[in-house]
């Protein structure tokens, strides 16, 4: 029992001894001390991963992020190309369709209508057009008929008939035939005819050219069957004769078919506003104005319209000035060409 009792005692011993084990400095730790050291040490290793887990993380958040960010550019811009893409493929039938719905596809013409020629060409062929007709060597006789009528009175104040003699180059005088009613109106006609004399004598100063006009091209538009340019007229002087307005130039032959508009300088101060429009023919070769028609806001006396047309014309073949010509009948049919447009100049 006691040699027992010894080796029991020396085991304890030897266990406790063996339980204490040095450390490096010197001090000791317990085997508890010690496995709370390496719990303690375990858990900051497990921290310093937690840590390292989260750091990798938070970067491969941002990679990634970075990552969706480019995609999503890539995407938009090849999204954009192919939108760009789809629309040059249809930009020509846009524009096309276009183009069609406006009526303005330059290729396609409406029937019966003409290429469009620039500006400079219609002018200059218009001006020769006017000179050939000028130069023509056929006197005539017109008849005409003229009625004065208050604005929305059916019934003419005045009603005129009027011989015009022509004979080339520039001759032209008058004969009144039959006046009837208010004589304002045989006074009013006589002041238009001394006008239109005197007008043949200088026919540069009020021709439709470049040198009284500015132009624009306005357009198409038929006038009595036929194809016209429509021409913006700018007068470049105030003068009475010179008209602010429209031309109609015939697309065949470049003959003014119709001027419309306002004088460029008013006749009289007792008109307001006055009105214009007169339409050209041809009969036997020869243009004359086959009607006029003026409205005129008279002050103190309201507004008139005075209206001329075309009962017949006679032709000659004489070419010297001042020489009666010798006529041969050659009547048109005054229902035909009855279209009392207008007339140009009104009394002053």
């Amino acid at each position: 029992m006691p040699h027992s009792t010894a080796m029991e005692s020396d085991k304890h011993a030897a266990g406790k001894q063996g339980s204490e084990l040095p450390n490096r400095d010197g001090t000791k730790c317990t085997a508890r001390a010690f496995n709370q050291l390496g719990e303690c040490h375990e858990k900051d290793e497990t921290m310093l991963s937690r840590a390292q887990a989260v750091e990798f993380m938070d970067e491969h958040d941002e990679r990634f992020r970075w990552h969706q960010l480019a995609t999503s550019l890539l995407l938009n811009k090849i999204t954009e190309n192919s939108r760009l893409a789809s629309m040059r493929a249809l930009l020509p039938t846009r524009i096309a369709f276009l183009l069609f719905a406006f009526g303005v596809a330059t290729p396609v013409l409406s029937q019966g209508q003409s290429p469009t020629l620039p500006l400079a060409g219609i002018v200059s062929r218009m001006e020769q057009a006017q000179v050939e007709s000028r130069q023509q060597d056929t006197a005539y006789v017109v008849t005409r008929e003229y009625q004065l009528s208050a604005l929305g009175n059916q019934n003419p104040s005045s009603s005129i008939v009027a011989q015009v003699n022509f004979v080339p180059p520039a001759a032209k005088d008058y004969t009144i035939l039959k006046s009837e009613g208010s004589s304002r109106g045989e006074s009013i006609v006589r002041k238009v005819l001394d006008h239109e004399s005197q007008m043949a004598t200088h026919a540069e100063e009020h021709e439709v050219s470049t040198r009284n006009y500015d132009f624009a091209l306005l357009g198409h538009e038929a006038i009595d069957g036929h194809d016209c340019y429509v021409l913006q007229l700018m007068p470049k002087r105030e003068a009475t004769e010179l008209i602010r307005g429209k031309a109609w130039v015939d697309a065949a032959d470049f003959a003014i078919r119709r001027m419309q508009g306002a004088p460029a300088k008013s006749p009289s101060l007792w008109i307001k506003n006055l009105a214009v429009t007169i339409n050209y023919g041809e009969v036997d070769g020869i243009r004359v104005a086959t009607s006029t028609k003026s409205v005129a806001d008279i002050r103190f006396a309201g507004t008139h319209v005075l209206t001329s047309r075309e009962l017949d014309l006679r032709t000659s073949a004489v070419s010297a000035r001042n020489q009666t010509p010798a006529l041969k009948a050659s009547q048109r049919s005054g229902a035909r060409h009855a279209a009392a447009d207008t007339a140009v100049w009104v009394a002053r």
